[in-house]
């Protein structure tokens, strides 16, 4: 991965199912991190969360996979160099609507 860029739709797409242990698989979950953080962040201060995920759901690399692959699915026009950070807010305001 570029470090001076994020991760891509084609890296994702290259990558992120073959090796779990690898920097994109961490990538996506500090991403992931990085979003339940910034949503908890949100309801603390009583503005409206980013995605209304179930109490109950850890949310995580297991359950963000199909959500991206749906989500580029449902995108095959979406550019190669398109934010997978993006995508995956996308993904779980699609999934965890409030």
């Amino acid at each position: 991965m570029n470090t001076s860029a994020e991760m891509t739709a084609a890296q994702y797409k290259q990558w992120a199912h073959a090796d779990n242990n690898s920097i994109y698989a961490a990538y996506i979950t500090g991403t992931i991190n990085a979003l339940g953080w910034a949503n908890g962040d949100l309801v603390s201060r009583k503005r409206p969360p980013l995605f209304c995920a179930p109490e109950n759901l850890a949310i995580g690399n297991q359950n963000v996979y199909p959500l991206l692959d749906q989500f580029f699915t449902n995108h095959p026009g979406i550019s190669d160099d398109f934010p997978v950070g993006l995508a995956i807010l996308r993904s779980l305001q699609a999934a965890f609507p409030c």
